[in-house]
């Protein structure tokens, strides 16, 4: 007799038993553990790189529409960075909202003076940014520091002279803007300069073996002192690419 069930001695089939399935789970569990936060981080570093060369390329098109208007960006007024902000690069971009200089160079990027001297909203003991080895940043930043913020949140700072070498004129880039962490060189800040009529990163001079040597000050290396200032130019010598975390 056929048996509807399928529960005739030659239809019987073994299953899972309780001690299996739970062997299986903790197995998917462990490796999960072990993906999810190499899988997290790869995203982190995609999105950072999109971030990073869609601000580059919207900045680089607004300063070259500003040279149409108002000639070679080597004879404007540069001892101001407010000035230029305000008059050249601000109303080449839609929605910028401008910041004044700061009274410090603590507080410098897009500063809404919400947050001081604690840490919170990004900012470090005193410190709005932080280099990769979690040393708060100072230099390049001065009081003369402005910047201005684009509608997706892109923090834009031009410090007229940063202390560091012969290209003073410094372009400082926060990608996800001061208000979201980590706020750290690097990782969200990024440094470039402006040299005669172009906007290179900072250690556009560099040789390459030496960006990311950590014994080398200012390298995108975390063990480098002061490291993360020339991180911009990493990237973009290893095609867009982060490969430094």
């Amino acid at each position: 007799m056929f048996n509807i069930f399928g529960c005739g001695k030659g239809n019987m089939k073994k299953g899972f038993t309780l001690a299996e399935v739970l062997i299986t789970l903790g197995i998917i569990g462990i490796v999960a553990a072990m993906t999810l936060p190499t899988v997290i981080k790869n995203n982190q570093r995609k999105e950072a790189e999109a971030k990073l060369k869609k601000a580059y390329s919207a900045i680089s098109q607004a300063f070259l529409a500003a040279q149409a208007k108002h000639g070679e960006a080597k004879d404007w007024q540069w001892d101001d960075a407010e000035f230029v902000l305000s008059h050249y690069i601000a109303p080449e971009i839609k929605g910028a909202k401008l910041y004044p200089s700061g009274k410090s160079g603590v507080n410098v990027m897009c500063f809404e003076d919400k947050f001081s001297s604690t840490t919170q909203h990004g900012n470090h003991k005193n410190r709005q940014y932080v280099w990769m080895t979690g040393v708060g940043i100072s230099t390049p930043f001065s009081s003369k520091t402005a910047s201005l913020k684009m509608i997706d949140g892109t923090c834009l700072g031009l410090t007229p002279d940063n202390g560091f070498g012969p290209d003073k004129k410094l372009l400082s880039i926060d990608i996800n803007g001061n208000m979201i962490g980590p706020n750290t060189a690097g990782y969200d800040l990024f440094f470039f300069v402006v040299k005669d009529n172009q906007i290179l990163p900072f250690g556009y001079n560099w040789k390459l073996e030496d960006l990311a040597n950590q014994s080398k000050g200012n390298s995108c290396n975390r063990k480098a002192g002061s490291s993360g200032l020339v991180c911009a130019a990493k990237v973009m010598a290893d095609g867009w690419e982060i490969r430094y975390w």
